[in-house]
């Protein structure tokens, strides 16, 4: 090959590496359920590293008292790293969002995610481990620890992260998905449908999300597709897609305009006709645009519902 055309090539590849990632945002933040992956994640690692370097079986060492002294702190830890792990991701998804397209950066995300999600939970593992062992008065066993055991801890923070990053591009395709299906079933141009990601994910001061959606929304519920995304449905019944959760929707609309009636189900005031009392159970009638329909108001949200109502209804 050229040398010179071998030397333009590298240039360009690095140049397009480095530059400034275009504002595009994803319209919903992503949700890594790190409540429900971590506790068996952490239950598997923090075994497997006690006895990663055991010659004993599990099913020998099950039932040795010695095991769960030993497997406790290791679960402890790894639940800790993890849960700390997932916390950082939120925050660098908003302030170093990884590009559309993973190969054109930023780096700096990278090295971020590398330092926050390998090099700081591996560091206060090193000193969870060097309190414990000193406590436990062995604090040579620390040292042995570090030979044994740590370049696999790593090696488990260095996935959790990779995980992550995994679930994050499968999320941002389906978010990028039904952004394209609703551009189609809607009729939208490429421009309407790039601010309509863009506004999605604004942030805005509290209440400015509620003043915008107040006279053109009537309903939020879920689609029914999964994936967190939920509907607006205007008050002639059209439906666009709301690609946030639902409870991050109710913290951007919670107020006077706005109600969580039940799970699942935010309501317009406007949206009611009326209400009806019956013993213990509260009916909401609707208006436009299911008029006469009527909602069964959740036991829990009973009594704020009423106080919400009465203050203007």
């Amino acid at each position: 090959m050229n040398p010179i055309r071998l030397w333009k090539a590298i240039r360009a590849f690095f140049r397009q590496s480095i530059r400034k990632r275009g504002k595009r945002y994803l319209p919903a933040p992503i949700n890594y359920h790190e409540n429900i992956l971590v506790p068996p994640l952490a239950l598997f690692v923090g075994i497997y590293i006690v006895l990663y370097s055991s010659h004993r079986s599990f099913g020998e060492a099950i039932v040795m008292p010695a095991f769960y002294k030993a497997a406790a702190p290791s679960v402890a830890a790894a639940w800790l790293m993890m849960v700390y792990v997932a916390k950082r991701t939120y925050g660098l998804d908003i302030a170093y969002p990884w590009a559309v397209r993973w190969w054109r950066g930023p780096w700096i995300r990278l090295l971020l995610q590398a330092w926050h999600g390998v090099a700081v939970p591996g560091f206060f593992v090193l000193i969870f481990y060097a309190f414990y062992f000193t406590y436990r008065g062995h604090p040579l066993r620390f040292w042995k620890y570090v030979h044994e055991d740590f370049r696999f801890v790593l090696f488990m923070l260095l996935g959790f992260s990779g995980l992550l990053w995994a679930y994050f591009r499968i999320r941002t395709r389906e978010i990028r998905a039904e952004f394209r299906d609703w551009q189609r079933r809607f009729g939208k141009s490429d421009a309407e449908t790039e601010e309509e990601w863009q506004g999605q994910a604004a942030i805005e001061e509290p209440g400015a999300y509620a003043e915008r959606k107040k006279d053109t929304v009537a309903i939020f519920e879920p689609s029914g597709r999964g994936n967190n995304i939920m509907h607006a449905i205007d008050f002639e019944g059209n439906i666009d897609p709301v690609l946030l959760p639902l409870r991050e929707i109710y913290e951007r609309v919670e107020g006077d305009d706005f109600f969580l009636v039940r799970k699942g189900l935010i309501l317009n005031r406007r949206a009611i006709r009326s209400i009806r009392i019956e013993g213990e159970q509260v009916t909401i009638v609707m208006a436009e645009p299911r008029l006469d329909a009527e909602v069964k108001v959740s036991h829990r949200s009973k009594a704020k519902f009423l106080k919400w109502w009465r203050r203007e209804g």
